[in-house]
């Protein structure tokens, strides 16, 4: 699997995720852009497992200083 689709990939197991745990939360709210932004930052670092990305998505998701929906814009 090219680096890439690494990424795209976690991004995707790491949303469905936190909008099962989260059903309020929108399909397009600004925390995925900022998640977007932080594994594709961790794969540019050299982190290409899928599973220690969701995991660190999902770390990344769980952040007190994570900004509420609409705030990150």
């Amino acid at each position: 699997m090219a680096d890439r689709d690494v990424a795209s990939a976690a991004l995707a197991r790491v949303w469905n995720v936190y909008r099962l745990i989260n059903p309020g939360v929108d399909e397009n709210d600004a925390r995925r852009t900022a998640l977007d932004r932080f594994l594709r930052e961790r794969r540019d670092e050299g982190v290409t497992d899928i599973e220690l990305l969701a995991v660190e998505g999902l770390k990344f998701l769980k952040r007190p200083e994570q900004p509420e929906a609409g705030l990150l814009e």
